[in-house]
């Protein structure tokens, strides 16, 4: 019985208004950063993150001193070779003040804000998107809350209600009718572009993203992954070394200078070497397959109105069972914009197969009405008349 309660009650059903590609970005990126930035700030400002040598009653001062100004490594030291023969530690070795580039790091403290600013960033997309949708997908949907079963005459069994089918045809008319309202007033216009600027938008966000982070790490992490693969050591090394320097000055008793140079460990770069090595490739995957999913997006508006094999398939992933009336599916995406066209798929994916079919073939009957006024209000885009305050053809087109 539970397993038919399930089936029954829709009414807690998710309604889906991106795809795949749009929750990577919101919801698996976002999540991600967030969980990094609790790890690192954990480590950051609760344990131990970074360990200097020096003299005992120094050691606390020296430690946050150095933590919160800035370490430093010799450029010089960093040659593979060199440090093979002389050096203990990547970076660290003697060198001549004021003549010798050193690589200053001062990132590491900022690494756990930087990381809750990026997750902010990828939500922003998803954020404005829910803004501008405002639930009006939901609204149709919900307004077609139905169980799954039909029965002759309205019904029911422990509880659940089985609609009958006068009911049901009743509720499907409805969502027609919203759905050619909506059509009426522009609103699939305005809904279809806010998806497809949002859509843009992540793309444009993750190009930042690289953008900010290469500038965080002082232009190394552009080519971090593939520097990576070639040699594992010396690249994180040099941007996240695990022993740096570090020089420490006070005054003596008598009001002397004195100058301690001390050796660092930072801990807490083990963690960021990994971090960051993963963001890379993240970032490069994410890209990938952002950009198919705009290729994607593209690929349906050139499509949608003059491949009948193409919509054929599409709308049969979203309508498993008896296939669609070819006649029915020319009316439809001939006479519809693609914005019309895009609501009605999302329309398609929040309803079970039996009734998207049901809309369909109604909302193609009202296409055929010959009916001047149903023309001329709803689908004047199928005879622009031109003017000088028109839209474009390509904008036609989209609605």
């Amino acid at each position: 019985f539970d397993k038919f309660k399930k089936t029954v009650n829709v009414s807690q059903r998710k309604i889906y208004t991106t795809n795949l590609v749009f929750s990577l970005h919101y919801r698996i990126t976002f999540w991600f950063l967030l969980a990094c930035a609790v790890l690192v700030g954990s480590r950051e400002f609760i344990k131990e993150h970074i360990n200097c040598i020096s003299e005992g009653y120094l050691k606390n001062v020296i430690n946050t001193y150095c933590f919160f100004s800035t370490t430093f490594t010799v450029l010089k030291h960093h040659n593979s070779s060199n440090n093979l023969q002389n050096n203990a530690h990547p970076g660290v070795g003697p060198y001549i003040v004021g003549h010798e580039p050193i690589i200053r790091h001062a990132y590491y403290q900022w690494v756990p804000f930087v990381l809750v600013l990026q997750g902010l960033m990828f939500y922003l997309p998803y954020f404005i998107w829910k803004y501008v949708e405002n639930g009006r997908l939901k609204a149709i949907v919900q307004a077609m809350i139905t169980s799954p079963l039909i029965a002759t005459e309205e019904s029911v069994i422990k509880g659940n209600k089985i609609e009958s089918e006068e009911l049901r045809n009743k509720k499907i008319m409805l969502m027609k009718e919203m759905y050619l309202t909506f059509s009426r007033f522009r609103v699939n216009r305005d809904w279809a572009r806010s998806l497809v600027f949002c859509e843009t938008l992540n793309v444009v966000n993750l190009i930042l993203q690289v953008i900010l982070v290469n500038i965080f790490l002082q232009g190394k992490f552009l080519h971090l992954g593939t520097e990576w693969m070639k040699d594992s050591n010396d690249v994180l090394d040099m941007v996240f070394p695990k022993v740096t320097k570090c020089t420490f000055r006070k005054y003596g008793a008598s009001g002397s200078l004195q100058i301690h140079d001390t050796i660092c460990v930072m801990s807490l770069n083990i963690i960021n070497e990994k971090l960051y090595c993963i963001l890379w490739f993240w970032f490069f995957a994410l890209f990938i397959v952002t950009c198919i999913g705009l290729i994607w997006r593209l690929l349906t508006f050139l499509l949608h109105s003059s491949s009948p094999a193409f919509n054929k398939w599409i709308w049969g992933e979203l309508s498993p069972g008896p296939a669609l009336k070819t006649q029915d599916i020319l009316v439809v995406t001939r006479k519809l914009c693609f914005s019309d066209w895009l609501f009605l798929y999302y329309l398609g994916k929040n309803i079970n197969g039996a009734m998207f079919r049901k809309i369909v073939t109604n909302i193609s009957e009202s296409l055929q009405d010959t009916s001047p006024v149903l023309k001329q209000e709803n689908y004047v885009l199928l005879k622009p008349t031109p003017s000088p305050s028109t839209s474009h053809k390509d904008d036609e087109s989209f609605c």
